[in-house]
């Protein structure tokens, strides 16, 4: 299961970075167009828009897998270890019932609004909410892999890195 996780968040993180790149291209050509051609096209802000959320949650996901996403670090260094892992234990909880909430209510926005027709794309309405809905899964199957781990006195995924991408120092 674990490996499988592994390969979801470098998807995630790989979506995100293309979606990342996609969109700087998407609103460099919009500058280029109006201030060039005096010609702006009307779908780039929307497409911009949707790749956004794909870059935000694909990265929010593999940043909860990672150990990445924001947290009291300082704080629980200096608490008992006992309830330093209890702390890690409900945070993990807490952000598992967060994605399913994303996965949950973005699913009913996605539905709602399915009929709908983006007006500048042409791409149904539900679109929009898809990175919620599946950046939340991820987000609910990372808490939950973590959380699994911490109840077995496991270290958390990715808590091994050798260099974190952010420190407190």
């Amino acid at each position: 299961m674990t490996t499988a996780l592994d390969r979801a968040c470098r998807a995630a993180l790989a979506l995100a970075g293309v979606a990342l790149v996609a969109m700087v291209g998407i609103v460099g050509w919009a500058v280029f167009g109006r201030f060039v051609l005096n010609d702006t096209p009307a779908w780039a802000e929307q497409v911009a828009m949707l790749l956004l959320g794909w870059v935000i949650l694909g990265a929010a996901a593999a940043g909860v897998r990672e150990g990445t996403h924001m947290g009291f670090d300082t704080l629980r260094g200096v608490m008992p270890a006992p309830l330093a892992r209890l702390c890690e234990l409900i945070s993990d909880l807490v952000i598992m019932v967060f994605g399913i909430g994303m996965t949950w209510f973005g699913t009913e926005l996605a539905a709602g609004v399915w009929d709908a027709t983006l007006p500048t794309t042409g791409l149904p309405g539900g679109v929009e909410y898809m990175p919620v809905v599946l950046g939340g899964g991820l987000i609910a199957l990372f808490g939950l892999e973590r959380f699994a781990a911490g109840m077995r006195g496991l270290p958390a995924p990715g808590s091994s890195a050798e260099m974190p991408l952010v420190s407190d120092a």
